[in-house]
């Protein structure tokens, strides 16, 4: 029996679970990686600062949120390398998981629209002195 593609998902955020979840019927085995083991909504953060709501009410385990989804599995590990040409990511303990199709759904380092780009108008001022 030849075996299924492999698709490999790097991020468990929004991103990354949408593209899980709209390949939940797909000849396909997916493998999501994020290195934590949680979804984080994150604009709920406010109400847990305030006491609102609780920190449970707002994260739920990433492995929960796709246990029914039969072929898909979640791996707690974080990306340092990707190899393109071996289609291959290498995770910060030295594993290296085998992929056909990559979707790169990391969490942005910014979660201010004017910060963004702020930060890269500093990166191209500094890089043209």
């Amino acid at each position: 029996m030849p075996q299924k593609h492999r698709v490999l998902i790097l991020g468990g955020g929004f991103g990354g679970l949408n593209a899980a979840q709209k390949l939940k019927r797909a000849p396909v085995e997916i493998t999501l990686i994020d290195r934590r083991n949680f979804h984080l909504f994150q604009p709920l953060l406010y109400q847990v600062a305030t006491g609102s709501l609780s920190p449970g009410e707002i994260s739920a385990p990433l492995r929960s949120v796709l246990s029914k989804q039969k072929n898909a599995q979640v791996l707690l590990g974080e990306a340092v390398d990707i190899d393109p040409d071996a289609k291959e990511v290498t995770l910060r303990d030295g594993a290296s998981v085998a992929y056909d199709s990559l979707i790169v759904a990391t969490r942005r380092r910014c979660y201010r629209a004017g910060a963004c780009r702020r930060a890269r108008g500093n990166r191209l001022r500094n890089a043209q002195k």
